[in-house]
């Protein structure tokens, strides 16, 4: 009974971290496309972040936060 409770907990632990892996840099380019800076499509977004953040966009501080949340 514990093993199976042990693979449920890694199965979720490794859901969440990879829903938030893959919907954090979407969500900061949805952000950054509703903000209305001037970027003509989700692609032209992408490109001018990370060629001007120090960070890319899957690891940015908040990125990590929302990984440690699902402790």
């Amino acid at each position: 009974m514990g093993s199976l409770q042990l693979e449920d907990f890694a199965a979720g632990w490794i859901g969440g971290a990879a829903s938030v892996i893959v919907g954090h840099p979407l969500d900061t380019v949805k952000t950054r496309l509703q903000a209305g800076v001037g970027y003509g499509n989700t692609l032209s977004c992408i490109r001018m972040e990370a060629a001007s953040d120090p960070f890319p966009l899957a690891v940015s501080p908040p990125f990590f936060l929302q990984l440690k949340s699902l402790t």
